[in-house]
C-alpha cells in the first residue's frame, strides 16, 4: 500500500510529547499512516512527494473561539475597523458616500469601529450620523458587537423614540448637558434596532471568501460559538454543497438574550446532542452568555471601571437562572459554554456548572468558560476541579489590550486571560480570538501569551508569560481537546486527520517579537492542499 502523499525535508513539530519533531510524514486517504522515518517506506509510483526545503510544519490551527458565519456576514457591511477608519471624519465620509449609493430609507450598517483606537477617542454621535445621512437608517457596530452608534433615523426606523428608556441590561448613553439620547446604545439597547438578516444566499457566498481567510491563517478547523438555526442551515448548506473546506465546531444559542433568539428549547425537544454530527460539522452544545466586554464597560465586575466608580458592568442573569438553564442543558446531554469576562460572571458560571450534576459526569463534559478574562484563585481551583475549559482570548491582550489598560487599569489587565495561572492549576485554556471581534491571526494571539504586548507595544503581566511550545499547544493539542477531538486532530500522529500547515519561520528559534509576523505558506485539510501562498516567479508556491 502507498501513500498518496509524502512531506520529506521538514522541520515538523508534531505537538505529540513522545515524538515532538520529526522530518518526514506519509498521508494516504487524508489520514497520516507514517511520521518519522520510515514514512520513506510509502513511497509508490503515484506518490506526490513534496520537498518542504527545511521549513516548519505545525498541525492545523484550532480557532477554539470565533464567529466564522458573522464574520462572513460582516463583509458586506460597511468596513469601519480603526485600519480602514482611524478617525471619525473618516467613518463619516464612508457612510455619506454609502447614503449616495443605496435608495432612501435603506439601511446604512457598519462595524469595527473602536473609540479606543480612533485618533478622536471618541465615538461618532447621533448628530454627526443625521447630519451625513438624514434620509437613511444608520447603525454602526462597535468592535466588540455589544454596543453601537445610530442616528435618528435608525430610531424612527425601529419605531423608538428620540429618547428611549433603558431596557433591562442595556443603556442608552446621555448626553450629559442636555440628558438626551447621544447615539450610544450599549448591551440590550443595540439590540433594539430593526436591521435586516442578510438572505441564506448572500451568507453562502459570504462564507466562500472569508473561508479563505481562515485558511491563509492556517485554521482548519474553526468553533462557531453562537449559531442560530438559520445559520445552521447555511452552514448544513454548505457542506450539502461540498464548499465547507474547514471544519466546524457549532454552539448553539440558548435563550433569548441581548437581541439573539434562543434555541434551547427545540434543540431538548430534538433530543439532539453534544457530538451530532461528523468530523467536518458537528454539534458540541448550548451557548449562554452572563455578561458584556469590557470596552463597551459592560462586562461584570465587583471593582468598577476606571473613572466610573458606579459602573460595574452588566449581569444578564441571576444565579437561580443560570443553575437552571445549565442543568437542563447537561441533563439534556449537551454541554455548555458560558461567556463570562468579568470576576462576577465568572463566579455565576463556575457555580452554575459545579452545580449541575454529578461532579463525575461534569468533569467529563468538558464545560467551557468564555473569555474567563478574571479569575481569581478560588476560580481557578474550581474550575480545575470540575475539569472545565477556560476559552482564554489571550489574542485579546494584543488587539484589545490598550483598551483594557483604559478601562481597567494597569493592575487588573496585567492579570487578564492568565495563561501561566491556567497552567499552573492544570487548567486547558486553548486560545482564540473571538473573531471578528479581534484580528483572526492566531500568531497575534500566539504573540500576546508569550510577550503580553498590546498592538501598542505595552507590556502588561509579564508573570502570566507562557513559551512559545505552550502558545502553539494552545492553539492545536489544547484546543482540539476542548473539543473532544484529541483523537482526530490538534497533533501530527499516525491515524490523525493529515490537517496541516507551513509556516515561514520556525517560532521556537525567531525572536519573539517576530512571531506576530509569521505566515502561513501552505495549508492543508485532510491531505487536501487548501491554501497555498504564491513566492516568486521561479517557483510559484512550496510545491513547486
Amino acid at each position: 500500500m502507498c501513500a498518496d502523499t509524502i512531506i520529506q525535508n521538514g522541520n515538523i513539530y508534531t505537538m505529540n510529547d513522545s515524538n515532538p519533531q520529526v522530518h518526514e510524514l506519509a498521508i494516504k486517504d487524508g489520514k497520516i499512516v507514517s511520521v518519522g522515518e520510515k514514512a520513506k517506506d510509502w513511497q509508490g509510483e503515484n506518490t506526490k512527494v513534496i520537498d518542504a526545503g527545511g521549513r516548519t510544519i505545525l498541525p492545523g490551527i484550532i480557532e477554539s473561539h470565533a464567529h466564522p458565519i458573522i464574520y462572513a456576514a460582516d463583509l458586506l457591511l460597511l468596513d469601519l475597523r480603526p485600519e480602514a477608519a482611524p478617525t471619525i471624519d473618516d467613518i463619516l465620509i464612508k457612510v455619506k458616500e454609502r447614503s449616495q449609493e443605496i435608495p432612501k430609507g435603506e439601511w446604512i450598517i457598519g462595524h469595527g469601529w473602536d473609540e479606543g483606537r480612533l485618533k478622536d477617542k471618541r465615538f461618532p454621535t447621533l448628530k454627526e450620523l443625521t447630519e451625513v445621512a438624514p434620509d437613511h437608517p444608520v447603525i454602526l457596530q462597535r468592535q466588540c458587537k455589544h454596543n453601537a452608534v445610530v442616528n435618528k433615523k435608525a430610531l424612527e426606523a425601529s419605531n423608538l423614540p428620540e429618547n428611549p428608556k433603558d431596557p433591562d441590561g442595556g443603556r442608552f448613553l446621555r448626553d450629559k448637558e442636555t440628558g438626551e439620547f447621544n447615539g450610544y446604545a450599549q448591551e440590550n439597547a443595540a439590540k433594539m434596532f430593526h436591521i435586516p438578516e442578510p438572505a441564506p444566499e448572500q451568507l453562502k457566498e459570504a462564507f466562500k471568501e472569508s473561508q479563505k481567510q481562515f485558511l491563509k491563517w492556517g485554521i482548519t478547523t474553526a468553533h462557531d460559538m453562537a449559531v442560530n438555526v438559520e445559520q445552521m442551515k447555511v452552514y448544513q448548506e454548505l457542506y450539502n454543497d461540498q464548499i465547507l473546506d474547514m471544519k466546524i465546531r457549532l454552539w448553539i444559542w440558548g435563550i433569548t438574550q441581548t437581541g439573539f433568539q434562543g434555541y434551547e428549547e427545540e434543540m431538548f425537544s430534538l433530543g439532539l446532542q453534544s457530538g451530532f454530527g461528523d468530523d467536518r460539522l458537528n454539534i458540541q452544545g448550548m451557548k449562554y452568555m452572563l455578561d458584556g466586554g469590557v470596552g463597551g464597560r459592560s462586562a461584570a465586575f465587583s471593582d468598577s471601571f476606571e473613572g466610573e466608580s458606579d459602573n460595574h458592568g452588566v449581569l444578564y442573569m441571576n444565579q437561580e437562572k443560570i443553575n437552571h438553564h445549565v442543568r437542563r442543558s447537561i441533563e439534556n446531554g449537551l454541554r455548555v459554554s458560558i461567556h463570562a469576562i468579568g470576576d462576577l460572571a465568572i463566579e455565576q458560571a463556575v457555580t452554575a456548572i459545579e452545580n449541575a450534576g454529578d461532579q463525575d459526569l461534569i468533569r467529563s463534559m468538558r464545560n467551557r468558560i468564555e473569555h474567563c478574562c478574571l479569575p481569581s484563585d478560588n476560580h481557578l481551583e474550581r474550575i480545575a476541579d470540575n475539569n472545565i475549559v477556560a476559552g482564554s482570548s489571550i489574542g485579546f491582550i494584543y488587539s484589545l489590550g490598550e483598551s483594557y489598560l483604559l478601562n481597567l487599569g494597569k493592575e487588573r489587565t496585567s492579570k487578564a486571560f492568565p495563561q501561566a495561572s491556567f497552567k499552573n492549576y492544570g487548567i486547558v485554556a486553548p486560545g482564540n480570538s473571538d473573531m471578528p471581534i479581534c484580528n483572526g491571526n492566531p500568531f497575534l494571539g500566539m504573540y500576546a501569551a508569550i510577550t503580553r504586548k498590546t498592538v501598542g507595544g505595552q507590556a502588561c503581566g509579564e508573570e502570566e508569560k507562557i513559551s512559545a511550545e505552550d502558545a502553539l499547544k494552545a492553539y492545536t493539542r489544547d484546543a482540539a481537546y476542548s473539543g473532544f477531538d484529541e483523537n482526530l486532530i490538534g497533533s501530527l500522529e499516525v491515524g490523525k486527520h493529515a490537517d496541516l500547515i507551513v509556516i515561514n519561520e520556525d517560532p521556537l528559534e525567531i525572536e519573539k517579537e517576530d512571531i506576530k509576523d509569521l505566515e502561513v505558506e501552505l495549508t492543508m485539510v485532510e491531505g487536501q492542499v487548501k491554501y497555498e501562498k504564491i513566492r516568486n516567479k521561479e517557483h510559484h508556491t512550496i510545491l513547486g
